[in-house]
Parts: structure tokens; C-alpha cells; sequence
């Protein structure tokens, strides 16, 4: 039984498929569902911050216009092969997300945030509160080693050591998630877990997307995938998943990476869609599960009584 006290929602990584979190944040704000803490990884990290500053709004705004290849594929004098650590410079897309983002009023709201991250010099996955930071310039900075792709963007230092974007390496924490005391646990997960059935391979190139999308699937839901759940519960913990369906399924080349406006605007209401599902389906599931009130409860029949009881016995 969950005895918590705090809501936790996780926003995990998926990239362009982020915009799912945002109509299913719509959602669950219709229904007064709310969070406490987000723990929140990739892009799930710029969408905390986001929804920090200026709720589902803000978000709705942010996505609205959004295209990515021209943000993530940004040629840098030093930040390349050569000179640098990655293959482009980080800066533009920065610049094109932080403008949602106030980060003084980030780290004063009572919404937790923790970000999951990838230490590059202790070589292991950890995961950072906004407490853990003494001013908004370093939850800046925490913010950004969050969704520091690697290969694609620098490391980002940060207490000393180096970062990158955690997702690769534990992008669902839902064992983390258990250390702050929850009530329930929403997992917004924008990677689809299932994948259509494929019958056979026709081409090698088929076969080789075939393999990427497992990947891509597995390591985005790993977290959870492999979890030990009963009854959509997590050690006792109420878990929701809202995920995309087969439809999004399908990563073909960089569309794991491109957003655009058309694109995330069917994103966000597949979101919304989806959440909506999520939800009725969780209510169906805890009605089957809760016991029968005192009135419908059926009375017990009368015991027969014994021989020698019923009227005119001598």
C-alpha cells in the first residue's frame, strides 16, 4: 500500500517525440492531476523547465513553432570532430529553448525537479535535484548537461565533473522514484514500448531499421520494461503509464531528431489522446479491484435449522 505523500512524474527522453508530453500534461491538468516532483531526463528535462516556468501553456508555445534539425546540426569552429568533443555546437539550441525557460523562477517553485544525468568522469548514471544547485546559473547549467546528447553536443562540467544526457543510460528511474516519497508515480514515456509485428525482411536496409527501432525502443523503456509490477504497481506504488501507440512507433532516418510544427502538433494530441486512455483504463482496473460497498454486498442466506427444531417436534 502507498503511504507517500507527493506525486511524482517522470518525463522521459525521446527526443522530437517530446511534444507527446505536452498534451498529455494537458490532460492530466484537466483532471486536476498535478505534480510534485518531476524526475526528468532528455527531453523530458527541457520540458520540466518549461512547464516550471509557465505550465502547460508555456509548453504549448515552446512546441508550437519548434524545428529541431536547424538547432541540433549547428557547425562550431571548435566544437567539432577536430577540435572539440562532438560533432556541433550546442548554442543554438539553447538559445531557441532557454527562451521558455526562467530559471530564478524555476528554483524558487515548490515543483521538485531532478534530472537524470550521465557521468562521464564517474562513468554511471546519477540524478540531480534542483537543490543540489546554489543559484538559477547553475540549474542552468544542470539543465543543460541534461540534454547534452552526447557524440551530438560537448559535455557539460558541472560540480566539477562532466555530463552528458542521462536517457541513454537509465531513462525511466523508477527506482529512484521510490526515494521521494510517492503517493503515485505518472510515466510519461514518449517512445512507444510495443512495436508492430514484423513477419519477414525483404532488405537488408529493412532489416537494419528493423534492429534500430528495437533498440531505440528497448533502451527508451528499459526502465520500466523490465520492472517488477504488479497490478500496475511498483513496490506497493500506483504507477500510470501514458505512452504513445504504434503509430509512433517507426523511427526512419533522423525523425527521431526532427521536430516540426506539424509534427508536434499531432504529437501533442496523440498526448492528450493517449493520457485520456491511460487514465480510463487505470479506473477500470482499480474498479474491478475495489471491494463491494456494505449495500451491495449480498446477505447470507439463513443456516438451515438443525433436526428436531421446527414446529410440533416433541
Amino acid at each position: 500500500m502507498a503511504t507517500g505523500k507527493r506525486r511524482v512524474f517522470i518525463l522521459g527522453g525521446g527526443a522530437a517525440l517530446g511534444a507527446h508530453h505536452v498534451g498529455a500534461l494537458r490532460y492530466l491538468e484537466e483532471q486536476g492531476i498535478t505534480p510534485d516532483v518531476v524526475v526528468a531526463s532528455s527531453i523530458g528535462v527541457i520540458n520540466a523547465c518549461v512547464y516550471a516556468t509557465g505550465g502547460v501553456a508555456q509548453l504549448e508555445r515552446a512546441w508550437r513553432g519548434f524545428r529541431s534539425l536547424p538547432r541540433i546540426f549547428a557547425p562550431s569552429v571548435w566544437h567539432n570532430p577536430l577540435f572539440g568533443l562532438s560533432l556541433f555546437s550546442m548554442d543554438r539550441l539553447t538559445t531557441g529553448v532557454e527562451e521558455y525557460m526562467d530559471f530564478e523562477k524555476i528554483h524558487a517553485s515548490p515543483l521538485d525537479l531532478h534530472v537524470v544525468l550521465l557521468n562521464l568522469s564517474r562513468g554511471r548514471g546519477e540524478v540531480y535535484s534542483k537543490h543540489d544547485c546554489a543559484d538559477a546559473r547553475e540549474l542552468r547549467t544542470l539543465s543543460r548537461a541534461g540534454y547534452a546528447i552526447p557524440l551530438l553536443f560537448p559535455p557539460v562540467r558541472f560540480h566539477s565533473d562532466w555530463f552528458v544526457d542521462g536517457g541513454f543510460a537509465w531513462n525511466i528511474p523508477l527506482d529512484h522514484c521510490l526515494t521521494l516519497d510517492p503517493s503515485e508515480i505518472y510515466l510519461l514515456a514518449p517512445i512507444a514500448s510495443q512495436l508492430p509485428y514484423v513477419g519477414r525482411f525483404r532488405t537488408f536496409v529493412g532489416f537494419v531499421q528493423r534492429l534500430l527501432d528495437v533498440m531505440w525502443r528497448t533502451i527508451g523503456n528499459m526502465g520500466y520494461l523490465y520492472a517488477a509490477m504488479e497490478d500496475q504497481r511498483f513496490h506497493g506504488v500506483p504507477v500510470t503509464v501514458i505512452e504513445p501507440t504504434e503509430q509512433w512507433s517507426g523511427f526512419g532516418p533522423l525523425a527521431v531528431f526532427h521536430a516540426h510544427p506539424r509534427k508536434n502538433q499531432d504529437l501533442m494530441a496523440a498526448g492528450y489522446r493517449d493520457a485520456k486512455r491511460a487514465l480510463a483504463a487505470r479506473r477500470r482496473r482499480e474498479s474491478r479491484m475495489r471491494p463491494p460497498r456494505a449495500a451491495e454486498r449480498v446477505a447470507p442466506e439463513p443456516a438451515a435449522a438443525p433436526p428436531g427444531d421446527g414446529a410440533g417436534s416433541s
